[in-house]
């Protein structure tokens, strides 16, 4: 019975053509599933990168709006929270003389800082922006003529989440 087995496996020379497809099928499947997990990877690592690097800087355009308006002094004119480009013309001594303007640029979606006439662009790519400044008479005067909060907000692009602060300028009440 040995020998029988042995006389078969000799008369076999090569490969057959159906295994030889079979072989092929099988590394194109796997092949395959290879690339897309590959490609999903790679996929989701992008994406986590842009999301990233998008939030922060919404983050330090948020931290940038924050540090000028805590510091201003008084609004050089009423500021336009109406849509669907809004501004803000203050001055502020702690950062520099001059007026500086806060700006949303519907057309381009983008906040910018003016100073010195020159726009700084802080954030490209908003989705949209709010603002909302909230009078109080805060030095029993009776008049309502000091600014008690500032309410800014945006969304950005591909992000999904919206950046809001709440500002509390620490120069709005007039001295007596």
């Amino acid at each position: 019975m040995f020998k029988l087995e042995i006389s078969i496996m000799k008369k076999q020379r090569g490969l057959i053509l159906v295994e030889l497809i079979a072989v092929i099928v099988l590394m194109g499947i796997i092949g395959s599933f290879t690339g897309f997990f590959l490609y999903t990877g790679i996929n989701g690592y992008m994406m986590t990168k842009n999301t990233t690097e998008g939030a922060l800087n919404a983050q330090m355009a948020l931290d940038r709006i924050t540090l000028e308006l805590r510091d201003l002094n008084y609004f050089t004119s009423t500021p336009d929270t109406t849509a669907p480009d809004l501004s803000l013309s203050y001055k502020s001594q702690a950062l520099t003389t001059g007026t500086r303007i806060l700006k949303y640029d519907s057309g381009t979606n983008t906040i910018a800082i003016n100073i010195a006439n020159q726009d700084y662009t802080l954030l490209e790519n908003v989705s949209s922006f709010s603002l909302a400044v909230t009078p109080k008479d805060l030095d029993n005067d009776g008049s309502v003529d000091d600014v008690a909060t500032i309410e800014v907000g945006f969304n950005v692009n591909d992000i999904g989440k919206e950046f809001k602060t709440k500002i509390f300028p620490r120069h709005m009440v007039k001295n007596k």
